[in-house]
């Protein structure tokens, strides 16, 4: 008794919901990290606008974030000299290990507004530095404002380093860690799953469906392509999850923040400048598809169309239902042109002069490289049209004979009686014979001939008697119209005979022509006539018959060398 199988989609339904819950762990991610960095990337939080400006400036960081720039001088020190002396006493201020009590106030002086800690000047505000960050306040505002951006970074990186802050930092790392090996191992497990259960699918057999029948299927091949696809979306999956999780961790220690806003920034950049490329061409985009979508729907209308040609569902005077196929594609392909002078002008950076002039550069090398292209398609054209074979015709081009087994743009392709694929070149099927033997054969026309000689001295009569005798016995040759001789030629040494007989079976013709020889053989045989084919030097006296011996007489007899001696005198 077999036991009860597992659930089939239980396994699955585990994985599924792993996966979404990876889906969701990463777009959180993701949206936080976007969030963080639109915080990050202004001068100071959002509690004091006055202060960002997107004017150039040096920034002066506090714990990896940018708080607020310096853009004017003071006395003999630059911007960059200011705000590196302003930076390290607020990173002084923020990392005293001794807890010095922080009560910020603004003195005025000489030079501006001074933020001072206790007796230590911070940084000095000047109406130059007002000035030039074009702010439309007073000093003494703006001086305010920055003293409470300075107050609350400096109580917030404190707080940050207290021994409970990091022990709580280091936990969330932690969990970062935890989340993201499970998730990598439900990742791993829902990839594994699914290549068993592909592995699993048997290709032996082909199922109702048409795609099932395909060699492509058959073959195992897309087997291959799944696996590779599955397996580049776990490598970016991993990628991704990597890239949000291991800045995130950063994020939580102050010294390692700067390393993640950069970690952020290189990721989001060009995340950000596709969106806004996309954007700004979104209604190119559109329209393209729009012209896609139209073109994808007349060439599918247009194959319709010319199927139903070709089945005999739809007649048209004049059109030759074999033209249907080789004109839809022609249709087809014209209409891929079109939709594509249409779209050109819709492409992003069409009216560029690099893409000018690569498209030139194109034109060019097409110019000069498809001269035998186009003479090949126009004799595709012609010869679709002139009706010169058909697919399933047996045919002779050149030297080359067989059945025509597809006639394609460029190229015939012709399978010779030994199995052989011949690809021909339209040109050379346009300027080269084509023989035909299927039009007349489906009329029961068509004649295939061989030719044997025969010497003097067989009654010419007895010869060609055997001769439509073998015809008579190939099953493939029609008995009416009946096998016929004709005397091509009285040569040295012998006639020449020519069998012609009618068969309807042009894809046979190798086979009858064996079938032939065979039975000529034969018949000769019976009929006593010896084949002394092409020449033959014999004393025929003395000299055994060069019949088989199967057909000679039972009788027969070798006959003696004759001597005949001549007496008496005239």
């Amino acid at each position: 008794m077999n036991p009860q199988p597992t659930p089939r989609y239980q396994n699955t339904l585990v994985l599924i919901a792993a996966v979404i819950a990876a889906i969701w762990f990463v777009g959180s991610a993701i949206g936080n990290g976007i969030r963080l960095q639109a915080q990050d990337g202004g001068p100071i939080p959002t509690s004091t606008p006055a202060v960002a400006t997107p004017l150039p400036g040096v920034p002066v960081e506090v714990g990896g974030k940018v708080i607020f720039y310096v853009r004017a001088r003071l006395g003999s020190l630059t911007p960059v000299e200011r705000a590196q002396l302003i930076q390290e006493r607020i990173s002084h201020l923020a990392n005293d290990p001794f807890g010095t009590p922080v009560d910020l106030r603004t003195v005025e002086s000489p030079d501006g507004i001074d933020i001072m800690n206790g007796d230590d000047v911070i940084l000095t505000v000047t109406e130059r530095d007002v000035a030039a960050a074009n702010f439309n306040e007073d000093i003494r505002v703006v001086t305010d404002k920055v003293r409470q951006v300075i107050q609350e970074e400096v109580m917030r990186t404190r707080a940050q380093n207290t021994p409970r802050a990091r022990l709580t930092r280091l936990g969330e790392s932690l969990a970062f860690l935890i989340v993201l090996i499970i998730v990598f191992y439900f990742i791993n497990r829902l990839y594994h799953s699914l290549i068993r259960r592909i592995d699993a699918v048997s290709t032996e057999t082909a199922g109702e469906r048409v795609w099932e029948s395909s060699r492509f299927y058959r073959s195992g091949a897309w087997k291959r392509i799944v696996k590779l696809g599955l397996n580049l979306i776990r490598i970016i999956l991993f990628l991704l999850l990597l890239f949000f999780i291991v800045p995130l961790a950063l994020r939580l220690f102050p010294s390692t923040a700067k390393l993640a806003n950069k970690l952020f920034e290189l990721f989001l950049t060009p995340i950000t400048a596709l969106w806004d490329w996309f954007n700004a061409y979104q209604s190119n985009l559109i329209t393209i598809g729009v012209i896609i979508l139209i073109i994808y729907l007349m060439i599918r209308t247009v194959r319709w169309f010319f199927t139903e040609i070709a089945e005999g569902n739809i007649r048209i005077s004049g059109f030759d239902p074999d033209w249907a196929s080789f004109t839809g594609k022609m249709i087809s392909f014209l209409l891929i042109v079109a939709g594509v002078v249409i779209a050109f002008p819709y492409l992003p950076g069409s009216d560029s002069e690099a893409f000018r002039g690569v498209s030139v550069f194109l034109g060019l090398l097409f110019t000069l490289s498809s001269t035998a292209a186009v003479t090949n398609i126009v004799a595709g054209i012609i010869q679709t049209y002139t009706g010169a074979f058909r697919v399933g015709d047996v045919v002779k081009i050149g030297d080359t004979s067989g059945i025509v087994t597809e006639k394609r743009l460029l190229t015939t392709r012709v399978r010779t009686f030994k199995n052989e694929e011949v690809s021909i070149p339209n040109g050379s099927v346009l300027n080269t014979n084509v023989t035909n033997y299927t039009t007349l054969a489906a009329e029961g026309r068509l004649i295939l001939y061989t030719t044997i000689t025969i010497g003097y001295d067989a009654p010419w009569k007895d010869v060609q008697a055997a001769l439509i005798r073998a015809a008579e016995r190939v099953p493939d040759v029609l008995p009416e119209p009946a096998p016929f001789v004709l005397q091509t030629s009285l040569n040295d040494f012998h006639i020449s005979y020519q069998l012609n007989c009618y068969t309807a079976s042009a894809e046979r013709m190798m086979r009858v022509y064996s079938a032939l020889h065979q039975n000529i053989q034969d018949t000769f045989n019976e009929a006593g006539i010896e084949i002394l084919s092409p020449g033959f030097t014999a004393l025929r006296d003395g000299n055994t018959v060069t019949i088989p011996e199967s057909y000679r007489p039972d009788d027969y007899a070798a006959p003696a060398f004759r001597v005949t001696q001549i007496t008496g005198r005239e």
